[in-house]
């Protein structure tokens, strides 16, 4: 509902669902900016779009790690959109494995690009978001980021940050009341990875199988089409046969 026209500055745009969201978003007519630290991947999504839809979306190189390649990416999309609409937080770094096997850079990469790159890089769009007369911002968090889910697979420092992104969307939307801009997030437990540009995006899947990609943009679209008066705040989206409760 009146997403179409809408600019929407999705991050993790280089692969895997934030990929699929922006080919998605533009296929229905929306103006899809695409964030990602690698270069390579994000002119691949463009391209894709561009055969898709004819329209060419601009990319930008944003390490939500380093502080210097977020700045530069809010300041350019500040100069070459500033009627942005909707920004959506997908992007994060993730590291498997055993806690005490991990490195000092590994812990910092997930929790710089979860939780202080995402804040930072929100705040520095949210002069642009509060200047339309209707806005979002919507982060893609995880079921780990949830108090009674297990681990399953998840990292300890994945779900420390994930807990803190947990914060932030919540205290976020309580100091964004009564502005312009909505806040929303999901919360999604394993996804596999499936694409737009892939025969099996549409086909049908049982009870037994994995969330996938699909199923993901689908739930962040239908949060954001929502009429004005509605928010929903918090979308906890996991397949039937659950990993997070046993």
């Amino acid at each position: 509902m009146g997403l179409e026209g809408k600019t929407i500055a999705i991050t993790g745009a280089a692969r895997g669902l934030g990929a699929a969201l922006a080919i998605v978003a533009a296929d229905r007519g929306m103006i899809p900016l695409l964030l990602g630290r690698n270069a390579a991947g994000i002119g691949a999504v463009a391209d894709a779009i561009e055969q898709r839809t004819g329209k060419r979306p601009d990319a930008f190189v944003c390490d939500l790690a380093d502080p210097l390649s977020l700045t530069g990416a809010a300041s350019k999309i500040a100069t070459v959109h500033p009627e942005l609409d909707i920004l959506v937080n997908s992007g994060s770094q993730w590291v498997g494995g055993a806690y005490q096997a991990m490195t000092d850079a590994q812990i910092a990469a997930i929790v710089d690009s979860t939780v202080t790159g995402t804040m930072a890089l929100t705040r520095r769009l949210l002069p642009l978001l509060l200047k339309r007369p209707e806005a979002d911002i919507h982060t893609v968090v995880s079921m780990s980021g949830l108090p009674y889910a297990r681990m399953r697979g998840s990292s300890v420092p994945f779900v420390a940050a994930k807990h803190a992104q947990n914060g932030f969307v919540q205290a976020l939307t309580e100091e964004m009341a009564g502005s312009s801009v909505r806040v929303t997030s999901v919360y999604p437990g394993h996804i596999e990875d499936t694409s737009p540009l892939e025969e099996n995006w549409d086909h049908p899947r049982g009870v037994e199988d994995a969330l996938s990609d699909k199923d993901v943009v689908e739930s962040i679209l239908f949060v954001l089409g929502q009429p004005r008066n509605v928010a929903i705040r918090s979308l906890v989206i996991e397949r039937a046969r659950t990993e997070f409760l046993s």
